[in-house]
C-alpha cells in the first residue's frame, strides 16, 4: 500500500505541476486548460473508494488553492465533496470503460464548477457567464481526457489494485 501513497503523491504534483505552471499554457484550448488534479482525485476515488478520494481530493485541493493564490478552500472543498460521492457510489454505477469515464468525469466536472462558482459568488469573485465560457469547455476537456489518463492511471495501480482486491 505504501506504493499507492507514493504513485498518488507524484501523480498530484505532476498534475499540480501542469495546472500551476506558464510553461505548460499551451494545453489551453479556448482559453480553458483541463483540472488534472480532478481527473486524477475521481480515479482516485472510483478506484480506491471513498476515503482515499477525499483524502486525496482535500490535499490536492489545498495545494491548487496556494497554486491558484485563490480563497483557501475555495478549489478544495468541491474536489472533496465530489471524491466523496463518487467514492461511495462509482464502482456500483459505472463500469470501468470508455464512455462511463468519460460521462463520470462531464458530470462531476459540471457539479465542481456549479459549486466553485456558488464559492465564487461567496467571495465575490464570479459572473454568471462563467458557465458558458469556463465549467462547460472545461467539463468537455476533462472528459476528452478521462479515458487516456485512466487507462495510464490502471497501469500504474495495476498491480495494487490486483492486491487489495479493487478489481
Amino acid at each position: 500500500m505504501i506504493l499507492t501513497y507514493v504513485f498518488t503523491g507524484l501523480i498530484i504534483l505532476i498534475s499540480l505541476l501542469v495546472q500551476g505552471h506558464p510553461s505548460f499554457d499551451v494545453l489551453r484550448i479556448a482559453g480553458v486548460k483541463p483540472d488534472l488534479i480532478f481527473i486524477a482525485v475521481i480515479y482516485l476515488s472510483y478506484s480506491f473508494g471513498s476515503f482515499y478520494g477525499e483524502v486525496t481530493g482535500f490535499i490536492g485541493g489545498l495545494l491548487h488553492d496556494v497554486v491558484s493564490l485563490s480563497p483557501l478552500g475555495m478549489l478544495t472543498f468541491p474536489k472533496f465533496a465530489i471524491a466523496f460521492v463518487v467514492g461511495m457510489y462509482g464502482r456500483s454505477l459505472f463500469k470501468s470503460n470508455i464512455l462511463t469515464t468519460s460521462l463520470l468525469l462531464f458530470a462531476a466536472s459540471i457539479v465542481k464548477g456549479f459549486i466553485t462558482l456558488f464559492l465564487c459568488y461567496v467571495f465575490n469573485e464570479a459572473s454568471a457567464s462563467s458557465v458558458l465560457s469556463i465549467i462547460l469547455p472545461e467539463a468537455f476537456y476533462n472528459a476528452l481526457l478521462a479515458p487516456p489518463l485512466f487507462f495510464i492511471f490502471d497501469k500504474i495501480f495495476e498491480g495494487e489494485l490486483e492486491k487489495e482486491g479493487y478489481r
